[in-house]
């Protein structure tokens, strides 16, 4: 998965939450289990309006779905050393998937710590 630029589509309006995003992105990489894992392998980040890049998960669900504008998948370590310290991450050039969500979602939060 490594080093390829990837313009997919996810409706964020048929998921129910995080857990639920988290589990269609490793369904559409073929990476299952690996971003709900406890391993960190990956870290899912986004950008919004302003491309500005956040860890996916510090927001409300309704909030997120709202501000996304494109979904990123970065090796834990690659998304370590963009923000070692903060949740929000400068922009770079790296090895990563996108993930371009089509939103506008009605459901309220839906955030667990839960496997997929």
């Amino acid at each position: 998965m490594t080093g390829m630029a990837v313009g997919r589509a996810v409706d964020l309006t048929k998921l129910y939450g995080y857990v639920d995003l988290h589990c269609k992105l490793e369904e559409m990489f073929d990476i299952q289990g690996e971003l709900c894992s406890t391993l960190k392998k990956w870290q899912v980040v986004y950008a919004d309006e302003e491309d500005d890049m956040m860890l996916v998960g510090d927001d409300p669900w309704d909030e997120f779905c709202n501000m996304a504008k494109r979904i990123y998948i970065y090796t834990y370590e690659e998304a370590k050393q963009l923000a070692p310290k903060a949740t929000k991450l400068s922009r770079v050039n790296s090895s990563h998937e996108s993930v371009t969500p089509q939103s506008g979602s009605d459901y309220p939060a839906s955030f667990a710590n839960a496997d997929c």
